[in-house]
Formats: structure tokens, C-alpha cells, sequence
């Protein structure tokens, strides 16, 4: 079953930026990020537990799941998988403090 796939605002917000950032030094390869993060999406939505589970000590965490990005390994997608749905909380770079970030989520 293809589960339904919700984007959040933060994740949008990240998706722009990444784009931004590639494509100041390759517009060729943002585009390709771009396309690669909505068949990475369309692939979570069909298979949600490839993800592995992203351990955090936040309870409001516990059931986030981490995937890369196809073809761009370093830019990692954070989302919950729901009745239905995924939810994709953020999409962020593996250089990042990641779990100040995620912690940070209201």
C-alpha cells in the first residue's frame, strides 16, 4: 500500500534551502537533488520501514525514522510513519548538529 506523503513546513523550508545552496555552485545537480528527494519520498511511501528508527532521548522522538536521499547520501530525510501517511519532519544535512536540531522541534 502507497501511504500518503505529508511535507512539513520545516521540511519545505529545508528542501528550498538545500536546492538553494546546490545550486549557487551546480544548477544541474539541484535540479537532480530535487527530483531525487520526491522519488526518495515516493519510495518511503511505498516501503516506510527501510528507514531505520533515529534514536533520541526526546519521547516526542521516538518513532523518527532516517533515510538518505538517492544519490545524495550526505542529505538525510527525518519523518514519522503513520496509519496511512508518512509525515516528513525535516530533511537535513549530514554535517548539521542533527539532534540539536531535532530537538528543537515544538
Amino acid at each position: 500500500m502507497t501511504r500518503r506523503v505529508v511535507i512539513t513546513p520545516k521540511a519545505s523550508l529545508d528542501i528550498d534551502e538545500h536546492f538553494a545552496y546546490i545550486a549557487l555552485a551546480n544548477p544541474d545537480a539541484a535540479l537532480r537533488f530535487f527530483d531525487s528527494v520526491r522519488q526518495t519520498f515516493a519510495q518511503l511511501a511505498r516501503m516506510p520501514e527501510i528507514g531505520n528508527l533515529y534514536q533520541l532521548e526526546d519521547p516526542r522522538l521516538q518513532k523518527l525514522r532516517r533515510w538518505a536521499v538517492k544519490g545524495f547520501k550526505k542529505y538525510l530525510i527525518f519523518y514519522f510513519q503513520q496509519e496511512g501517511c508518512i509525515e516528513i519532519a525535516r530533511v537535513l544535512y549530514a554535517g548539521q548538529d542533527i539532534e540539536k536540531i531535532l530537538e528543537q522541534e515544538p
